[in-house]
């Protein structure tokens, strides 16, 4: 999911204002949810059809060039979009510096009274031995003993000035910060501007076999469609646009720990009532063209912890998989984020095509705490230069949950979702197989 600055291939009004400020030039890179997004117009390569891509006969396996909130297209549905943490905080102030801080160009001044008048910290970990000079000249800097991976928040908040109990470490546990996105419950005066999406249309598929006023159509027509994470996303700007297929399909997205899809005991492409289906992250990064495009028939590398790998059933009809609920767990890393992507009672959903792509979608139940860790580790810089507000969507996560109640506090812990993927061909390898010089997984 996060959050990206480009569109079709050309930075956005906000990457053009901020292209000159160092401490941007990183944000530009990573911003995606989090991520670098590469745009391509070309088609995926192709493969012949029947040629099994997972290494052996009956095996086929992809990886995930993207997997992304998709944006199903409705207009209407949104009277105002809502609003971002710059927008509330600047219609906070007198009119008369309303004025002043308005204009695009203003936006880093924006930025900084923000930051000066609401307290937010952002402290770089440095080891002693450090280059200064290679240090961001934006963030203030606190020299350490240790490396600023192994440094626990707990030995610099007193020294960064940080409220007891609050701040997190982010960006690859290089900075320590304390905004709105790392402790939204302390800002709630940028909780306000919340907009839900109000439309019929939404990607899904009808998790809990009820029918109300809350579900959604799909694209294609199904019922009963459960999705209420784009009811909290679907009125933000940053989503809407990079929800759109048409963009999303040609990014490439969480690039460093990409996804593995692998399908076998495939007797039938077209049609199989029963397949055995594996989602796995991958410890190689993505592996692109010269077009920037998925390179089709890499191999990667399987992740052998054990809460990365999940297996269920599935069948195939008409070439199109779907699979029994699984509960997944994906490793998510581009640039600055490190996180993972916990879903309960996953679906898959997904259509094998002739050139040997896939496209389809998880739909399942979105796990709170995991959603909003992206969010998090984004911090205040990325949710300004983004459109969004952190508080709004940590407070709108806890009102829209509607799945896997606490069993002492009763309160939902997750929400329902699509995410929508696209992939293309891959050798799915795991490492005991590479010490026995073996290409294939299985």
């Amino acid at each position: 999911m996060l959050l990206s600055l480009l569109h079709n291939g050309k930075p956005s009004m906000s990457t053009a204002v901020f292209a000159n400020s160092d401490r941007h030039v990183v944000l530009r890179r990573i911003l995606g949810a989090g991520a670098i997004s590469i745009y391509f117009s070309a088609a995926l390569p192709a493969a012949a059809a029947d040629a099994p891509t997972g290494g052996m006969p009956g095996t086929r396996a992809f990886i995930l060039s993207n997997i992304y909130v998709g944006n199903a297209g409705e207009t209407g549905a949104c009277g105002k979009l809502t609003d971002s943490a710059p927008e509330t905080f600047l219609k906070s102030l007198p009119s008369s510096e309303q004025q002043n801080y308005a204009a695009p160009d203003k936006h880093n001044q924006l930025f900084a009274l923000m930051q000066k008048q609401l307290g937010f910290k952002w402290i770089q970990l440095a080891q002693r031995n450090q280059n200064k000079n290679q240090l961001s000249p934006y963030w203030d800097k606190l020299v350490i003993d240790v490396a600023p991976e192994h440094a626990r928040i707990e030995d610099v908040r007193e020294q960064a000035g940080i409220p007891e109990g609050k701040g997190a470490i982010v960006f690859n546990h290089h900075i320590v910060a304390y905004d709105s996105c790392t402790d939204p419950q302390d800002f709630p005066m940028l909780n306000t501007g919340f907009h839900p999406y109000d439309g019929k249309l939404a990607f899904g598929i009808d998790l809990d076999g009820k029918r109300g006023r809350d579900q959604f159509n799909s694209p294609s027509g199904e019922p009963g469609v459960d999705n209420q994470l784009w009811r909290v996303l679907g009125c933000m700007k940053h989503f809407r646009e990079f929800g759109n297929p048409e963009n999303a399909d040609g990014t490439l997205f969480s690039a460093a720990a990409p996804t593995l899809i692998e399908i076998s005991r495939i007797d039938d492409t077209n049609n199989d009532s029963d397949v055995s289906v594996a989602v796995f992250s991958s410890i190689d990064p993505l592996i692109a063209d010269g077009r920037g495009v998925a390179l089709a028939n890499a191999s990667y590398t399987i992740d052998t912890r054990p809460e990365l790998i999940a297996h269920t059933r599935g069948r195939i009809v008409n070439g199109v998989l779907s699979t029994d609920p699984v509960d997944l767990t994906m490793h998510y890393k581009e640039q600055i984020i490190d996180g993972i992507r916990q879903l309960r009672g996953v679906r898959i959903r997904a259509t094998l095509n002739a050139d040997g792509s896939i496209k389809g979608g998880f739909y399942g139940y979105y796990m709170l705490d995991s959603f909003y860790d992206s969010i998090k580790q984004m911090t205040q810089l990325g949710a300004n230069l983004s459109n969004l507000s952190c508080p709004v969507i940590h407070s709108a996560l806890q009102r829209y949950a509607d799945g896997y109640p606490d069993a002492t506090s009763g309160r939902n812990t997750a929400i329902s979702s699509a995410l929508n993927f696209i992939g293309v061909a891959a050798f799915a390898i795991q490492p005991s197989a590479i010490a026995e010089g073996s290409r294939y997984a299985h």
